[in-house]
């Protein structure tokens, strides 16, 4: 069974993420993180944030979260 060119591309993708990540102090990583997750929740509105809240960390992270 040969590599496909897509999988060596995608190969080579995933080892250089890993050389990044690799290569971050904690700090960068979290900003890393924070910074994506907030990307992907841009459109979001109000109660889909809720509602993942909920589900993920219950009702009274909620309310924690947003006073």
């Amino acid at each position: 069974m040969t590599i496909t060119q897509t999988e060596q591309i995608e190969g080579l993708k995933q080892r250089y993420a890993e050389m990044i990540v690799e290569g971050m102090d904690m700090n960068t990583l979290i900003t890393f993180a924070v910074d994506g997750i907030v990307e992907n929740l841009k459109g979001y509105k109000i109660d889909d944030i809720k509602e993942e809240i909920i589900d993920c960390y219950g009702v009274e992270t909620w309310f924690d979260l947003n006073p």
